[in-house]
């Protein structure tokens, strides 16, 4: 607790601490500007459908690289090394492509503001409350993994208290998030994603030149730690096994992330046209191919240079800024990576509240809501996801890592919700009955591994294996929807391009 409360002393220069205020300052201005904007509860969850493509492109990945895989990720090349990159190239490309082919398309066509909504027009509102539910608790615990990563950035770099870090990031993300909805989400994510490429370059020359130029680097961690080179770890590993890679993360976890995460997805339901929804994800795919190298050199260049082990893995990368870069340029590296995190916050908040507002409170009250009170009722839903965060954020101090904590979250329900998915969109025969009973099923089969002691990739397949079995085995024995209910949701019913909100 002491450590939560506690200031540090730590040498810090005014150019730094200027370029810090600056930011924090302007961005929180930047972003509260979009209040105008918003005047309907389209305008506040979907930007009023109106994000051209590159802003959707840039937005998807400046709220991918946060936490996960500017802090998360350097962190955990310190600890393991090369096969952290596993999570941007298996884990994200090839299910970028298929979302934006397959997955993207029916949920325009569908009409819908979320992913629980489809998952409620193609099964049973059942089935969207419980989703809703279950990716809205996600979204509050990984706000919190989002504001916990913020503050040890703080804490490492100036020393302040972990509690206070939270709290002054909490209410810089949450006054131009709950001020401008998805727009304000947006168009500050594409400002910060400029930052935190420009800072991420820098951070690789930087630290490349202070180990002695690129060939002295690759040659000191090829004698002192050949195991950290090696892009797929053994069987036994029990972190990342290399059939758990290949199974639970290529095949489950990251089209499961990619296709079915509302934060994601949200951007590409408030495009202006179908296209401009596919080709983002398809820009989002080739930005990320330049991702890996940024994300996992820092942690190569703390685990050389740090004179002594670092206490947690993930203080790789807030070490790197603060002891291998000279005044300023430190300053605003540091500001890149702060943008990385706030943008994850931002578009974690946005998220949770159009699920709580429209698919949890909307389907459980008799009577829905006007628009203008369903437009107070998701900034309401907003301020209190956020609370929420600064709640759990201390949860993550629990886990060997960020990355750790958040895949493990994910493989309890990525998996049912995937074959939900997928199955719902390529066979009409799957039953309203055979979702939900699958989906429950299936959640408490993926506990049932956790409590186990399973490894998680594993958990993320097998849990997907066991939904796809239940649907097809339960809807050999249960009515299906009729073709009129089913159309624009799955692959066979297509009858027109889009439909309006």
């Amino acid at each position: 607790m002491d450590n939560l409360l506690s200031f540090t002393h730590t040498d810090v220069s005014w150019i730094d601490l200027g370029l810090l205020f600056a930011y924090l300052a302007g961005i929180t201005v930047y972003g509260y500007l979009f209040k105008s904007r918003v005047h309907t509860s389209r305008d506040y969850f979907l930007a009023g459908k109106s994000l051209p493509w590159w802003i959707i492109g840039m937005s998807i990945i400046g709220t991918n690289i946060g936490s996960n895989d500017y802090v998360g990720g350097a962190g955990g090349a310190y600890r393991i090394g090369m096969a952290q990159a596993n999570f941007e190239w298996i884990g994200a490309i090839p299910a970028m492509i298929i979302a934006a082919f397959i997955f993207i398309p029916f949920y325009w066509r569908a009409g819908v503001f979320s992913i629980p909504e489809y998952l409620g027009k193609r099964y049973s509102e059942s089935v969207r409350v419980i989703a809703a539910l279950i990716l809205s608790l996600f979204s509050v615990l990984i706000v919190g993994v989002f504001l916990w990563a913020t503050a040890l950035m703080l804490q490492t770099y100036l020393g302040w208290p972990i509690l206070l870090s939270i709290f002054i990031t909490a209410g810089v993300v949450g006054l131009y998030t709950v001020s401008g909805g998805l727009a304000a989400v947006a168009y500050t994510d594409a400002v910060q994603l400029v930052i935190m490429f420009a800072g991420a370059v820098v951070v690789a020359v930087v630290g490349v030149n202070a180990a002695g130029g690129a060939v002295n680097f690759a040659t000191q961690l090829q004698e002192r730690f050949p195991d950290h080179l090696h892009t797929f770890l053994p069987s036994t590993h029990d972190e990342f096994p290399w059939p758990g890679v290949l199974l639970g993360l290529g095949l489950v976890l990251s089209p499961a992330y990619w296709c079915t995460n509302q934060a994601i997805m949200q951007r590409c339901l408030g495009a202006r046209t179908e296209w401009d929804g596919k080709a983002s994800m398809m820009f989002a795919a080739m930005a990320k191919t330049f991702v890996p190298l940024l994300i996992v050199l820092p942690g190569f260049f703390a685990l050389l240079m740090a004179p002594e082990h670092l206490g947690l893995s993930d203080q790789a990368l807030p070490w790197v800024v603060k002891n291998l870069l000279p005044p300023g340029v430190s300053g605003l590296l540091f500001v890149a990576f702060i943008a990385a995190l706030q943008s994850s916050v931002s578009s974690t908040l946005n998220s949770a509240s159009v699920m709580v507002t429209r698919d949890i409170l909307g389907v459980i009250r008799s009577k829905r809501l006007d628009d203008a009170a369903e437009l107070r009722m998701g900034r309401m839903i907003t301020i209190a996801a956020l609370a929420a965060g600064i709640l759990c954020a201390p949860l993550t101090a629990q886990f060997r890592g960020i990355y750790v904590y958040v895949q493990q979250l994910l493989s309890f329900f990525q998996g049912p919700v995937f074959a939900l998915l997928l199955m719902g969109i390529l066979f009409k025969r799957i039953t309203p009955r055979a979702g939900l009973w699958s989906l429950l099923l299936g959640l408490g089969f993926a506990a049932l591994l956790g409590l186990a002691g399973l490894n998680m990739l594993y958990m993320a397949f097998w849990s997907f294996v066991m939904s796809v079995a239940l649907l097809f085995m339960i809807s050999a024995f249960t009515r299906p929807k009729s073709a009129s209910e089913l159309e624009n949701l799955t692959y066979t019913s297509v009858v027109k391009e889009v439909v309006d909100v």
